[in-house]
């Protein structure tokens, strides 16, 4: 079996990586991995970019990497939130997500690139996770990487990867688990059970420790973040008695507790809306679980055992690297092994935030090769007969040119006659399709604008299909649905009437526009919980014709 790569570049707060692996069935190799650290005030939002620019473009012209990637956005940049809808067919599954989007993104969404994946269905709700982010940001992200010659073939987001990369490495382990990611400026918890998985994104990374460093020791962000790393992680020391000692020491246990308080609040609020059990055990992973002493607080603090997580153990690695060179790299390879497990991974989970114009762009760009070898065949198809009919012709070309001059007179009279009366003839056809059309396309922008105002002061509802009936001239067959908010399991009916009742408002409000006549055929499906389907004809007023 041939093997299929990828190129995947991890744009974290602070860092960026670019990894190209391969798989060949089931086996997934990680062939490179270059990670860099990026040079900014962490605690400036705008200079992210123009930081991960100047890696980046370093380690792409060094190791000569170009063509399509999956790039990974980071956390702290996206907009995570977990919903239930009612368990519909799939074809209708889309619009009702679709319309929760709009309700719970608190942005207008042709501000922002969304995603969706379901994460667990009980046959009666839907369990979905919704990832969003600015379009300006994805946009300036996207730009920035072209210019290196990467062409952005999907956009993933980090905050489910670490999901696929735990399916891929602990497939034999049936624990339900907190997985936490500690990043720079955001940390992210995954609990895992056999029922799926649920997600919080939590606004406490190791760039709050840095900055409480920078307020006590009376520096700035970026020097505090230098002696942060030199000192817990060994490479500078101070005397035990030196001032800076207990103030380094003191903001870790400040953190580390603030962490495990968000862990406790996480769990609780994991229980109560999933109705689940604690998990068994917590794996960390991310730079800032490195902090000295963690494992062990959070261990005692949440009274279960407290590990590392491994993402590299189901995959195999090649070329110049191996697994002990990784070092505490390791602790940056889950999200980008959770991207690249999508090779081998059978159901993998995915969002894809690539805008839909750059989408269009990369496909036709793939494309673009076969369409010009096409016009270049079909160019060159002509050439065999145009020889060979020239040829043959040159006999001919003499008396036919002695014809055509006593005929040409006569061809262009009869030419110009053939062509005045067809002009008058279409002329008179545009102008009356034209003033028909005009008057068409007005009534129904003004019809839309009526209808969808009606459907707003009703709320929760939305309608799926429009179809004029040609054939009588003045119906309009329409289906909507309409969502039950407060919909009581214990009185089903008194909530389908109190739906039908809204459905009927609706109904009447449309009486008054003053395209329509009359509302009749209205029938009502309840036997979906909190959605009740209908369906009506609207009867048109022949006076402002659609």
């Amino acid at each position: 079996m041939s093997a299929s790569k990828t190129l995947i570049i991890n744009c974290g707060a602070s860092h960026v990586s670019v990894s190209t692996f391969s798989a060949n069935g089931a086996d997934l190799l990680l062939e490179d991995f270059v990670i860099e650290e990026l040079d900014y005030d962490y605690s400036i939002d705008e200079e992210w970019l123009g930081a991960l620019s100047l890696k980046l473009g370093d380690i792409l012209r060094r190791k000569k990497f170009h063509g399509p990637a999956t790039l990974i956005s980071p956390g702290y940049q996206l907009l995570t939130k977990t919903i239930k809808v009612p368990h519909v067919e799939a074809a209708k599954q889309a619009q009702i997500i679709a319309f929760e989007a709009q309700q719970n993104i608190p942005y207008p969404l042709s501000d922002v690139v969304w995603d969706y994946q379901v994460i667990a269905d009980d046959g009666v709700e839907t369990e979905v996770i919704l990832i969003a982010i600015k379009s300006d940001a994805i946009n300036s992200f996207c730009q920035q990487v072209s210019g290196f010659g990467i062409s952005p073939e999907r956009i993933s987001a980090a905050s489910i990867l670490d999901y696929n990369a735990y399916k891929l490495s602990y497939q034999d382990n049936e624990e339900d688990t907190l997985l936490v990611n500690i990043g720079a400026r955001s940390s992210n918890l995954i609990f895992i059970n056999e029922d799926g998985f649920f997600i919080r994104n939590i606004a406490l990374g190791g760039n709050s420790l840095t900055q409480n460093l920078a307020d006590n020791l009376g520096k700035g962000f970026t020097e505090a973040e230098k002696v942060k790393i030199a000192f817990f992680s060994g490479q500078t020391s101070y005397e035990p008695d030196h001032p800076s000692v207990q103030i380094l020491q003191n903001n870790a246990q400040i953190f580390q507790r603030r962490m495990g308080q968000e862990i406790t609040r996480s769990i609780v609020n994991f229980r109560r809306q999933r109705g689940a059990k604690a998990p068994a055990r917590i794996l960390l992973t991310g730079r800032g679980s490195l902090l000295p002493g963690l494992p062990e607080f959070l261990a005692e603090q949440q009274k279960m055992p407290v590990e590392y997580f491994d993402p590299a153990q189901g995959i195999s690695v090649g070329g110049s690297l191996d697994k002990d060179s990784l070092g505490e790299d390791l602790y940056s390879l889950g999200e980008v092994i959770g991207e690249a497990s999508r090779l081998v991974l059978p159901e993998p989970v995915a969002i894809d935030l690539l805008p839909s114009g750059l989408a269009e762009e990369m496909r036709f760009s793939k494309q673009r090769p076969f369409i010009a070898l096409a016009a270049i065949l079909l160019a060159l198809a002509t050439v065999p007969p145009i020889l060979a009919f020239k040829g043959t012709s040159s006999k001919y070309e003499e008396a036919t040119r002695q014809v055509q001059s006593k005929v040409a007179p006569l061809n262009t009279l009869h030419s110009e006659i053939v062509s005045n009366r067809e002009s008058a003839t279409a002329l008179r056809k545009d102008v009356g399709d034209l003033e028909e059309l005009v008057n068409a396309r007005s009534n129904w922008i003004i019809f839309f604008t009526d209808l969808q105002q009606r459907l707003q002061d009703v709320q929760d509802v939305w309608l799926e299909n429009l179809q004029l009936d040609r054939a009588s001239g003045d119906r309009l067959k329409m289906t909507g649905r309409i969502l039950i908010t407060n919909y009581d399991p214990n009185n089903p009916t008194a909530s389908n009437q109190e739906a039908a009742d809204r459905i009927n408002r609706l109904l009447e409000s449309f009486k008054e526009s003053e395209f329509i006549k009359d509302v009749a055929n209205l029938r009502i499906d309840t036997s979906m919980q909190r959605i009740l389907k209908f369906e009506f004809t609207l009867i048109t007023n022949p006076e402002k014709p659609l």
